[in-house]
């Protein structure tokens, strides 16, 4: 994990100059030196850009403020002030308070569906001042209806195959509830979920300026990226793919993350 001083011993210079002029870049490095020591799953509280935030791991918690607010992968174009935000999966509210940083009038709707996390979202993001922000309990999918659910505490959690040692949560129904909403970006990031709940929302993002998704490979289950990209094509869409969890050498040897995924990647969608 780094900190403020380990890179020193890589890229000396680089690491200096990019402490001094990139807030985002120094803010990261302060962080990681504060929470080298935390163990994983154990609730903090850190202070950041005049916001407290309550957290529940420390490691997710400096990979996601590195993808959000330092490498920026949400950031976007918008010609106006009030960009309507579906934030899909918004965890303990990093990326909704970066859609603030970018754009403060910005109309953002968030879904997070584990009970134990969106206490922290709701913390996150109201208890920073951001009443207006509409935050739903629920997870996003193909039905209206309640589904096992894995709750890991962190970044991670996602839907379940099996019942054991799962919680139950509330779903509900993205195709319908996009029924009579129009967005101008859309943040997927639902666990494996977006292979089937993408596809059935094909007609509802034919006018969508922007589409973020986290794609997930799970072990043992089709992939589903062929879908995801031929529905992004049909949609009008351009877009890129970028790895984020995958093997250096998959012919050899094939890694699993911990949660079960052998490819992750992001892919950016957009209208020229």
């Amino acid at each position: 994990m780094p900190g403020i001083i380990r890179p020193i011993f890589s890229s000396p210079l680089r690491h200096v100059i990019n402490l001094v002029r990139n807030p985002e870049y120094f803010t990261y490095h302060r962080l990681a030196t504060q929470l080298n020591w935390m163990p994983r799953h154990k609730q903090f509280s850190v202070r950041m850009h005049g916001w407290r935030l309550h957290l529940p791991d420390s490691a997710s918690f400096l990979s996601t403020y590195r993808a959000v607010f330092l490498e920026k992968i949400y950031a976007f174009a918008f010609k106006g002030d009030e960009p309507r935000i579906l934030d899909l999966g918004a965890n303990v509210g990093l990326s909704v308070l970066f859609f603030k940083t970018i754009y403060p009038q910005a109309r953002i709707t968030a879904f997070e569906p584990d009970p134990t996390i969106f206490a922290y979202l709701e913390e996150n993001v109201h208890g920073n001042g951001y009443q207006e922000v509409e935050l739903v309990c629920k997870a996003a999918w193909i039905a209206d209806t309640r589904l096992p659910f894995i709750s890991r505490n962190d970044d991670a959690g996602s839907l379940a195959t099996e019942t054991e040692g799962t919680i139950e949560v509330d779903a509900l129904n993205l195709a319908e509830y996009l029924l009579d909403r129009r967005y101008d970006f859309i943040k997927m990031d639902i666990e494996g979920a977006e292979n089937l709940v993408l596809p059935t929302v094909r007609q509802y993002i034919m006018d969508l300026p922007y589409l973020f998704v986290e794609y997930h490979s799970q072990v043992g289950k089709p992939q589903g990226l062929a879908e995801i990209l031929s529905t992004l094509s049909e949609a009008g869409f351009r877009f890129e793919i970028k790895n984020v969890w995958g093997s250096l050498q998959p012919f050899i040897e094939r890694r699993v993350s911990q949660e079960g995924y052998d490819f992750q990647a992001n892919i950016f969608a957009w209208r020229e």
